[in-house]
């Protein structure tokens, strides 16, 4: 599988534009907040996916815009403007290319909006879509450019796709959201594949009193020690949902993306070491490109000393952190630090999320 190398972002949500070069297969993005990492990844969840025309509407729903209108579309678009058509361009490892521009769509008869102070109706045009133009080129073929739709129509979703496109790549998306109701189809596939001891045997380092887990129609349940019955995964703590989110988003798949806000979210500092090793390991076996945001110093510090143990440190080498900043001068910027920047930052005390 190629790995995602560079990313351009222009016109999307807070960012007029943004390059990040030099991306590996493990990258961290750290900032202050509201500096725009998690528009970082919802930009390559776009453009790795590139062909799906509903994922404007995913990604506007992992921020809890679920008004089931088209003005959510809005927020799509640098400073609210539809004309500032969001764009994303990645170049891989094999030399491949992809592009994506997002273009509103408007309303055939705009609804009439009153004017401020005048008392005269005027027309204003409403969007209700996108279109999703993209194109890709690998190294020895033309480029080829597709184009698939988001619509509302009369409060309705459809939506249209590229009948001749075939997507090849697959992006898994874990949000800042607790709870993640794809982690029983994802723990479902592992089990299909007889891989379903791997995810028991990292969580049971996490929780020694859970015995098993089970995968039923209506959700996850655990067999946990002292208790008569299995238990919904309902029931379980944060800790065990991010655990179980994270690690069955990263095992998932062979040959895949995975995007992750917040990783330490709802996790006790003690299982930070646990989670990175997990992650590292099933990166590695299943040959995962990650892309991870976080906040917490406690989780780099952590990550940090999972790949000076021996045998994780072949890992340092295929690590990369990007700090995003909104500069004075140069707007925004991607800063890169190599493991062995990062290590140096982490042990003198140095902020890295300013």
């Amino acid at each position: 599988m190629p790995l995602l190398e560079s990313l351009t972002i222009k016109n999307f949500r807070g960012f007029d534009a943004l390059e990040i070069d030099g991306l590996s297969k493990i990258n961290i993005f750290l900032g202050k907040n509201n500096s725009g990492k998690t528009s970082v990844l919802e930009s390559l969840f776009l453009l790795l996916g590139m062909s799906n025309p509903m994922l404007p509407k995913v990604v506007n729903q992992f921020r809890g815009f679920n008004s089931g209108t088209a003005t959510q579309l809005n927020y799509l678009f640098h400073n609210l403007k539809a004309e500032n058509k969001p764009s994303f361009y990645g170049k891989f490892s094999d030399q491949s290319e992809r592009w994506l521009e997002l273009k509103a769509q408007y309303q055939d008869n705009p609804e009439p909006i009153l004017s401020d102070g005048t008392g005269i109706s005027i027309s204003m045009p409403a969007i209700n879509g996108v279109d999703l133009n993209f194109s890709i080129k690998k190294i020895q073929d033309p480029k080829k450019t597709y184009k698939s739709s988001l619509l509302y129509e009369n409060k309705a979703l459809s939506y249209k796709l590229s009948g001749d496109y075939t997507e090849e790549l697959q992006a898994l998306f874990v949000s800042s959201d607790k709870n993640d109701s794809s982690v029983l189809a994802r723990y479902s596939e592992i089990v299909k594949r007889k891989e379903g001891d791997f995810i028991l045997n990292s969580l049971r380092q996490f929780d020694d009193n859970i015995i098993g887990i089970q995968a039923l129609p209506d959700g996850l349940y655990f067999d946990v020690k002292g208790f008569d019955e299995l238990t919904s995964i309902s029931m379980m703590g944060d800790g065990v949902k991010q655990f179980l989110s994270v690690i069955t988003a990263v095992a998932a798949k062979k040959d895949s993306f995975v995007l992750i806000d917040e990783i330490e979210n709802g996790l006790h500092h003690f299982a930070h070491k646990l989670l990175w090793r997990s992650v590292v390991t099933f990166a590695e076996q299943y040959n995962v490109q990650l892309f991870i945001v976080t906040h917490d110093a406690e989780v780099l510090s952590s990550f940090v000393a999972v790949l000076e143990e021996k045998e994780y440190a072949f890992m340092q080498d295929f690590f990369q952190s990007f700090r995003i900043v909104n500069t004075l001068l140069k707007g925004y910027k991607a800063y890169r630090l190599s493991f062995e920047g990062f290590q140096e930052s982490i042990e003198l005390n140095l902020e890295l999320r300013d």
